[in-house]
């Protein structure tokens, strides 16, 4: 726990770390109020259906919204960010120095990724809250009736989806964790990342039903899924956005991030880093 939160403080005040959340908050929040601007044009313009951006800025299904471009975002700029900050345990020779401090190389590894952990998940609450306030924002814009966000039933539903958003960021944190510390690189790191996230965008339309199959279950789609978030409705009836049932995906998504910081923290542990 002391590891822990020696790390908070050592990530949480560099520069990096304030500038993705920057750039997350700043994206969000820009494409809600494009939705209001977008809406007041397909009225203008007629023969467009607007539901689809009714759902983005008018409660219930701004929350889903907002959850869904806040976890796209944090999601892929957190895989960046921890690439690169894993990358520095090497690189500075932070991680030589705690081991020869005596630190446990397992609990370093493991304890190191909690601190990132955290503040990712405050990064996603930030942005969630920008979000919804841009909501507001792009309603006003829109000329829509942004609905009651505070009744107390759809507080409970959205609080769960959001503790869900928080393990399924954690989960998928942890590729870009994972491979950073096996290779010791953080262009390593960055270039897996960035190749799985290409692959899993384009690959399923290319591929045979059956790799379409695994790609459900591989850490980009199945965290998605694990959120258990309603998608904009279709013909004016709510969908849901999983592809997998929620709770199974849910369970997956812990079973790949257990599974990743135990390839991390074994790889750190048969390394040589002494010297």
């Amino acid at each position: 726990m002391t590891l822990a939160l020696v790390g908070v403080r050592k990530f949480w005040t560099r520069s990096a770390t304030i500038v993705s959340l920057v750039v997350a908050v700043l994206l969000v929040s820009l494409l809600i109020v494009l939705e209001g601007v977008g809406y007041r044009q397909a009225i203008a313009q007629g023969g467009v259906d607007p539901s689809s951006i009714e759902w983005v800025l008018t409660f219930p299904g701004a929350f889903d919204a907002v959850i869904a471009l806040t976890f796209s975002f944090i999601g892929i700029i957190s895989l960046i960010y921890i690439a690169t900050a894993a990358g520095t345990e090497w690189s500075w020779g932070t991680l030589k120095v705690a081991v020869a401090r005596g630190q446990s190389r397992w609990k370093y590894t493991v304890s190191t990724y909690a601190s990132m952990a955290v503040i990712m998940v405050l990064g996603l609450v930030i942005t969630f809250i920008a979000g919804v306030i841009a909501v507001f924002l792009g309603a006003s814009i829109a000329g829509l009736q942004v609905g009651n966000p505070f009744d107390a039933a759809l507080l409970g539903r959205i609080s769960l989806e959001l503790i869900r958003c928080a393990v399924a960021l954690i989960s998928l944190g942890s590729v870009g964790y994972a491979v950073t510390m096996v290779a010791k690189s953080q262009m390593a790191g960055i270039g897996t990342v960035i190749g799985y996230f290409l692959a899993s965008l384009i690959g399923p339309a290319f591929l045979p039903d059956f790799v379409k199959e695994i790609f459900k279950y591989l850490p980009f789609s199945i965290s998605s899924d694990a959120i258990g978030m309603q998608g904009p409705p279709v013909h004016g009836v709510s969908s849901s956005a999983s592809l997998v049932d929620p709770n199974t995906a849910l369970l997956i998504t812990v079973a790949w991030l257990v599974g990743l910081l135990a390839v991390a923290a074994v790889s750190v542990e048969r390394t040589e880093i002494a010297g």
